[in-house]
């Protein structure tokens, strides 16, 4: 009897710490980093709850970068009037300039996804930026500026032939706040890809923004 109790008990606690295991990410609360172009050191590590500072490389005059990983990770553009709360994604970096923001690169994304999908987040992120002040302010293609075309077939079509990688065209709005910020806003196909996409064909979103010198 002892030993078949000894037994329950161990299969219970093994149970249990497999069910702990599948569930943790799931309770883990999303890591946040806040920042933005010329924003200090300091600032950011005290704004983040992501921990900065164990992952910085500022060898010299504190210009260095900074690789940020997380589970689930959302990215504050703390600007009072132009910021913003990207989509959580899992990954960010930050390069630094005499000990403050140079640049800020991320996918608003956890995964590359279906050409319908990866358009309605685009649509969310084109709100989002318009919300806050943002215009566009030249094309990779130098065509004149304008947002990412959704709404129409015609446009629909462009985005997703434009995003293959032997097309390379149109893929890529700069959207900028006139002498503060400047943004690279890409739209591109990531698996899967070719001439005639399909079903298995995976796209992603990758942002950039860095002063607008």
């Amino acid at each position: 009897m002892n030993l078949l109790y000894l037994c329950a008990v161990v299969v219970a606690v093994v149970i249990l710490a497999a069910v702990a295991c599948i569930n943790r990410d799931y309770l883990v609360p999303a890591t946040t980093l806040s920042v933005r172009p010329g924003e200090t050191y300091e600032d950011v590590v005290a704004g983040s709850t992501f921990p900065v500072s164990k992952h910085a490389v500022l060898p010299g005059k504190g210009s260095g970068a900074t690789d940020v990983d997380a589970p689930t990770l959302v990215i504050v553009f703390n600007d009072s009037v132009n910021g913003f709360t990207l989509p959580p994604t899992k990954f960010a970096q930050i390069t630094w300039r005499d000990g403050r923001v140079a640049t800020i690169t991320t996918s608003p994304m956890f995964e590359a996804l279906p050409f319908d999908d990866a358009v309605v987040l685009v649509n969310q992120l084109q709100t989002e930026f318009r919300k806050a002040g943002w215009e566009p302010g030249g094309r990779s293609d130098e065509r004149a500026p304008s947002w990412f075309d959704i709404t129409s077939a015609a446009g629909l079509s462009e985005l997703r032939q434009a995003s293959m990688p032997e097309v390379r065209r149109g893929n890529t709005l700069k959207l900028v706040v006139s002498h503060r910020y400047a943004m690279r806003f890409s739209f591109r196909c990531w698996d899967y890809c070719a001439p005639a996409p399909n079903k298995y064909t995976l796209y992603r979103i990758d942002i950039s923004i860095s002063p607008d010198d």
